[in-house]
């Protein structure tokens, strides 16, 4: 790396001097001249130069270039994943057949179970959201800061939200679907209008679709249950749903452009169809990122909970990306974890009027659990049975969005990095005056992987000479938030990377208050 001073006077003298770093890097954002320390280890030779700076406002910086680096030994993401992980923020749509039997309180009833056990098969017509309007779900999205939006086209009851035909590739007339209902005139195309609705605002398709739970065919984990049907089941083989499966998963990727995320709850088990359907998803949607591990290469995992506030360390990688979790370091693939929470309290994705919704400072504990430990959020947004979404639901996805906003949208100060040699890579802003701060953010350049393994965030507080520690962690990852429950004065803040699997690029350094 080369070094660049920016003064508004620079007077430069060049000294014949051998001269090498010490062994920690320190690059400081600093209101006063010194802004680079170095150590004179011997006189051995003649060689590069020093400068000495001064003026007030003066600042030093790193050219960092990413040339040069020595491989990583963890795995390394694919474009589309990695730039899945920038997203940070997602929106999720439960919304289906359930949506409209607010008589029934419990919201998972098609997934718990299969026929035979005094259930039915709501018919078509009893999908009729008459208020129904998308552009109403994505505004909700974008006041909270989704950047990506994904829609049950199908849920557990198997019922589709598009007008599926699957007839000439499978030999089975599919009939639960809005082909079949009368809403909207009949044939009506939710997962279309979502779409167009995506595009209208910016924001990003995804398609989740219920592999492994179809009650309308009796299906549950992924297999046929050919034993008592209820009314409105429908009787196939193992071999006859495979294809079914297929059939639709092609229509889905086929005919609604470019799909940005594909979630198949649960993973893809269904017998002989996991493979087919990575080939299908490499044809179709080679640059959506897959939920739950059935990609070749663009595999994404679940965080293992569903509470949002998953258990720290989160790892962008992993050694099993269908079964979830928390990950590993050094694990060996890279697939980051998403975490997939709901707005209504007590684990309830689908709207009921008599179910509570999340506080404000429940959601910013979300937050800082899920974005702010190196996972994406995914948060629900449950339209209610006419179709939009619950005045007081969209008052608190904005009241979210704003305190996103309001915290991290402008930093006290901010930097970045990268080790120049085999000792800690140590990074510190800004010196001087005292700030108060209660959020340190910290995010790690995962172009050639995940590299942190342990680091210690430390801080001068004032009338003190010497750093003292105040957090010690693990994963950085995409983001790491350290949220301090009672803010801190400091005239400088550090980090130093401990123990790390190869050179590490901190890509950004900030600290902020709110």
């Amino acid at each position: 790396c080369h070094v660049t001073y920016m003064c508004s006077i620079l007077p430069v003298y060049i000294l014949g001097l051998y001269i090498i770093y010490r062994h920690t890097t320190v690059i400081s954002i600093a209101t006063c001249a010194k802004t680079l320390n170095m150590k004179v280890l011997g006189w051995s030779f003649l060689a590069v130069a020093a400068a000495i700076l001064s003026s007030n406002g003066c600042l030093a910086t790193k050219s960092l270039s990413l040339d040069g680096r020595p491989a990583p030994n963890s795995p390394v993401p694919s474009p589309d994943v990695l730039a899945w992980t920038k997203r940070e923020i997602g929106a999720f749509y439960s919304f289906n057949m359930i949506s409209m039997l607010t008589n029934i309180s419990n919201t998972q009833y098609f997934c718990l179970g299969v026929g035979g056990s005094g259930g039915w098969v709501p018919p078509p017509d009893t999908f009729n959201p008459e208020k129904l309007d998308l552009d109403n779900w994505l505004q909700a999205a974008v006041a909270f800061g989704a950047k990506y939006a994904v829609l049950t086209a199908k849920h557990c009851s198997g019922f589709s939200m598009w007008p599926t035909d699957i007839l000439k590739e499978t030999g089975f007339n599919y009939t639960y679907s809005t082909k079949y209902s009368s809403f909207r005139g009949g044939g009506y195309d939710v997962v279309k209008e979502f779409v167009d609705s995506c595009k209208k605002y910016g924001v990003l398709p995804g398609i989740y679709y219920s592999l492994n739970q179809n009650y309308y065919l009796n299906v549950r984990h992924g297999t046929v249950h050919n034993g008592s049907l209820v009314p409105g089941q429908e009787k196939v083989s193992q071999e006859l749903y495979g294809k079914i499966v297929l059939a639709q998963v092609r229509e889905l990727w086929s005919n609604y452009g470019e799909i940005s995320e594909l979630w198949f709850d649960g993973g893809c088990s269904v017998p002989g169809v996991s493979e087919q359907i990575a080939a299908l998803q490499e044809e179709l949607q080679p640059h959506a990122v897959f939920f739950q591990g059935c990609s070749k290469e663009n595999n994404i995992r679940w965080v293992g909970t569903e509470s949002g506030e998953p258990k720290y360390p989160i790892w962008s990688t992993s050694d099993n990306c269908a079964t979830g979790g928390t990950g590993a370091p050094a694990g060996n693939t890279f697939c980051p974890a998403e975490t997939d929470t709901t707005l209504q309290e007590f684990d309830h994705w689908f709207w009921r009027a008599d179910f509570p919704i999340r506080t404000l400072k429940e959601l910013q504990s979300v937050y800082y659990h899920s974005v702010g430990q190196n996972t994406n959020l995914l948060l629900n947004t449950a339209a209610n049975s006419s179709g939009l979404i619950e005045e007081t639901s969209f008052v608190r996805y904005k009241e979210f969005g704003d305190w996103i906003h309001k915290c991290f949208g402008s930093s006290i100060a901010e930097m970045s990095g990268e080790q120049s040699s085999d000792p800690p890579l140590e990074l510190s802003l800004p010196s001087g005056d005292p700030f108060l701060f209660n959020n340190v953010v910290v995010s790690e350049d995962q172009t050639r992987g995940e590299a942190v393994l342990e680091f210690v965030i430390s801080a001068i507080l004032p009338n003190q000479p010497v750093y003292v520690d105040i957090f010690s962690g693990q994963s950085i990852g995409n983001k790491f938030i350290l949220n301090l429950k009672t803010p801190m004065t400091a005239t400088k803040v550090l980090i130093s990377v401990t123990k790390a699997l190869y050179k590490p690029v901190i890509s950004k350094f900030s600290v902020y208050y709110c």
